[in-house]
């Protein structure tokens, strides 16, 4: 039974090491995806923004939940995956993202605008 439950706990740690890396990897994707990008508006549950696409019309991006995933459209590119609820707020110059994810932890983070 003691080798049982070492595993157990092995595969628990792994679990929230690989939860944790999840959103840690997606926070930098998204970080890097709004570089290029110009802040339109930050909604509760959303971000938009807006691209020059060939110096013609812009293109709306939108950063949202869709089921588990913070996800970018236009499309359907995962950004973090396994996430219970994003929010968003605006300051002067940050926008405050908390993430909570399927396991109940909560992370807070700050974007540039």
């Amino acid at each position: 039974m003691t080798p049982f439950i070492k595993q157990v706990n092995r595969l628990w740690e792994y679990q929230e090491d690989a939860s944790y890396l999840e959103v840690q990897i997606g926070k930098r994707q998204l970080e890097h995806e709004i570089e290029a990008l110009t802040l339109l508006e930050v909604k509760p549950a959303a971000l938009v923004y807006k691209k020059v696409v060939d110096g013609k019309a812009d293109e709306r991006i939108v950063f949202d939940m869709y089921e588990d995933k913070l996800r970018k459209k236009p499309g359907f590119q995962p950004i973090i995956v396994g996430l219970k609820s994003v929010s968003f707020i605006e300051f002067d110059s940050l926008i405050e993202m908390t993430l909570v994810t399927l396991e109940g932890e909560e992370y807070v983070y700050f974007l540039k605008k």
